[in-house]
């Protein structure tokens, strides 16, 4: 589970960006809120990845003979999730090896809940640790921010006072991804990375017609 990531990654260089010094900026302070943040952000292949358990909003996981006795599967797809208690089975803290795991008490709180299970494994990404694992006979549940994502208009909507951003003038004519990958990396003595292969578990790619005129002179050129 620690060596998977979610986030975006682009073959084309990204359009209209910030000037770099807000890039910079911008950079530090989501670092700050996601720790593990790999980002790139120039180049000819931007991209951005962060641990795709400790990134996501919420997430569980049932024993598929639990999903098999569920009635109206279609329907639970558009449920409202919410991030279950550290001791439901359906937590992903309960995966946890019972000699590393930490004891982490209930809470009330959804947003207590949340940052438990993203501490845990913020450290476990950043110590390699190899376990836990994902288990192919549970089904796994993720949900993101896409409260943020105003897919009409194609825009980051971040409410007021910020605002919408449209996504069009920053994506370059290339998709947005819903993506994760197992990350395979062969560091050196020094323990830096230098060799990676990523290893998709699913990727949809996300378009819109705001994108269609820069994706259209990309393949002219």
């Amino acid at each position: 589970m620690s060596e998977c990531v979610t986030g975006q990654v682009f073959n084309k260089p990204a359009g209209n960006l910030p000037p770099r010094i807000i890039m910079k900026g911008a950079i530090s302070i989501i670092s700050h809120l996601a720790p593990q943040l790999q980002a790139r952000l120039d180049g000819d292949c931007p991209r951005f990845f962060s641990p795709l358990v400790s990134t996501a909003q919420s997430a569980m996981s049932f024993k598929m003979e639990e999903v098999k006795d569920c009635d109206g599967a279609d329907e639970s797809i558009e449920a409202e999730m919410s991030e279950p208690q550290p001791s439901d089975q359906s937590s992903l803290i309960q995966e946890l090896p019972t000699a590393s795991s930490e004891i982490v008490p209930d809470s009330d709180s959804i947003k207590t809940r949340m940052k438990s299970r993203k501490r845990i494994f913020d450290k476990l990404h950043a110590s390699g640790c190899k376990t836990p694992t994902f288990d192919p006979n549970a089904e796994y549940t993720f949900e993101f921010f896409q409260h943020l994502l105003s897919f009409d208009e194609f825009a980051l909507d971040f409410g007021m006072p910020i605002g919408k951003h449209p996504l069009c003038r920053i994506l370059n004519g290339q998709p947005l991804k819903f993506m994760a990958a197992h990350q395979f990396q062969e560091s050196n003595r020094n323990g830096k990375a230098v060799d990676e292969e990523l290893r998709w578990l699913w990727s949809f790619d996300l378009w819109h017609e705001s994108l269609y005129e820069d994706a259209k002179s990309h393949d002219r050129a």
